[in-house]
């Protein structure tokens, strides 16, 4: 039974049961492209339960009413839209409150039957905070068979219950921090309108980024000098919104991100859930990633570095609590391509964070992007590259290798990441942030090449422009490559 003050609270939060429908407060104008792929799929009569992953402060919520704005703009009755938040303690105070809550709705609001065509949609944001919410949502969608869509506060928590509960009936949609093309699209849209046209990282395969690349390298030089303005200021504070819609004051964006992820994260959400025996620990990993983001590391070799440093561990605790990391959305793990047929604990990964911006707010200090020395700005550009090379079904790992795999007295070849699609068709992206780059530095990626026969190889750059179709290669100035994607 729904109580009275629940059903009052639950009447506030959908303004769209009234007449007029309509979505308060207005959710800003910009839509994310994950966000409108999304929507896609939901307009559809039936689909797979929505699972959107991210860390905090992202805009998932956001996300959910630009979602209903969107479907009530397009002619779906507002009645037919359920939206409840669990981070309300009233609303998640009874066993079944999820399967209550959709009675009520179907009898009191919606007043008719459900059918094929015209389902009840039904949003639940912060649902880790709810016990047992997955099996409520397993029993709501394999009996009424509403569109789904959940998100958390906590990444790691929505996770850890849609695998083990909802196995088979989800899609995941991750939000990470905003990309530097989105940034401008939000807050400075003027500069945006004259970017090439945004493409996806599969077409990185073809020649979609030879195009966009090009067509950059065609703007006038004003433009390009805000665009490296910009790139900076997205360099220091990464893609979290609120550093970049004015909510937040500039001398305080730092404090903003550490409490965000390094106290709130580490500190409450990841304990709430998984079984985290040393809290200093943990932050004492997160923080030498940081410390060391794009670089390979053995599990081995961090649980000696933390022993060192004062936490006394094992690699079984390393590796747990470097999961955790991962499936918070705070660190991104890289494997060896090609893989090999059984993975192991001893075999070296490589970790970026997944924001720059938190290590930058954490240790207080921020290189210049143009001017400092670029053996200190290549693992930190490799952490912005990575943000990019995203797409659904795409894989990415990192090279390194004996140049002939047979002699372990040759020399090391390495590529920074390796793109795979499910085909096996596979794309190098190696980052040469310097003012030239040499034949010589481009050992690794040669190898590569004779290797694997990729066909197309990128070299993210500091200002260097240039297609050499003999070999397939791709030089593109670093902002060129950020906001093509």
């Amino acid at each position: 039974m729904v109580s009275e003050e629940a059903r009052r609270v639950l009447w506030d939060l959908n303004p769209w049961w009234k007449e007029p429908p309509r979505v308060r407060p207005e959710p800003p104008s910009f839509v994310r492209h994950a966000v409108k792929d999304l929507l896609n799929r939901l307009r559809k009569p039936k689909g797979l339960i929505e699972v959107v992953r991210g860390p905090r402060q992202v805009g998932k919520t956001t996300a959910i009413l630009q979602c209903i704005r969107d479907l009530i703009h397009a002619g779906m009755p507002g009645r037919n839209i359920l939206f409840v938040r669990f981070d309300l303690e009233l609303l998640r105070s009874e066993p079944g409150i999820v399967r209550e809550i959709y009675r009520w709705h179907l009898d009191e609001i919606r007043r008719d039957s459900t059918d094929a065509e015209s389902p009840s949609l039904v949003f639940l944001d912060e649902v880790h905070k709810l016990a047992s919410w997955s099996d409520e949502v397993k029993h709501l969608f394999d009996t009424f068979a509403p569109r789904i869509m959940l998100t958390g506060s906590s990444s790691v928590l929505v996770a850890h219950g849609g695998r083990e509960s909802l196995a088979g009936r989800v899609f995941t949609t991750e939000l990470p921090p905003f990309s530097f093309r989105e940034v401008l699209e939000a807050w400075k849209p003027d500069l945006a309108r004259a970017l090439p046209p945004r493409i996806r990282f599969r077409d990185a395969f073809e020649d979609g980024l030879r195009e966009s690349a090009a067509a950059f390298e065609r703007l006038r030089p004003q433009q390009k000098h805000s665009l490296r303005r910009r790139l900076e200021r997205y360099f220091a504070r990464g893609g979290y919104p609120r550093l970049h819609s004015g909510e937040v004051d500039d001398d305080r964006w730092a404090d903003y991100l550490v409490q965000t992820v390094f106290e709130n994260v580490l500190g409450a959400d990841i304990p709430t859930l998984f079984p985290v025996h040393n809290p200093g620990l943990l932050r004492s990993l997160y923080l030498w990633l940081a410390r060391h983001s794009g670089h390979e590391v053995s599990q081995g070799r961090l649980a000696e570095e933390l022993t060192a440093a004062g936490f006394p561990t094992n690699q079984p605790t390393v590796g747990r609590y470097l999961h955790y990391l991962v499936d918070a959305l705070l660190v991104r793990e890289f494997r060896r391509y090609p893989l090999v047929k059984r993975s192991s604990a001893r075999a070296p990964s490589k970790f970026t964070l997944t924001d720059l911006g938190v290590r930058n707010a954490i240790f207080r200090h921020t290189p210049s992007l143009f001017e400092s020395d670029p053996t200190v700005l290549g693992p930190l550009v490799e952490t912005l590259v990575q943000g990019c090379i995203r797409d659904s079904n795409l894989n990415v790992y990192y090279y390194r290798d004996f140049e002939d795999p047979s002699n372990r007295r040759s020399r090391i070849a390495e590529v920074d990441f390796v793109a795979e699609r499910p085909d096996g068709a596979v794309v190098p992206v190696e980052v040469k942030f310097r003012k030239r780059v040499d034949h010589e530095d481009l050992v690794g990626l040669r190898l590569f090449q004779q290797r694997f026969h990729p066909s197309n190889s990128i070299v993210v750059t500091r200002d260097r422009f240039g297609w050499y179709e003999m070999d397939r290669l791709l030089f593109v100035p670093l902002e060129a490559f950020l906001l093509a994607f």
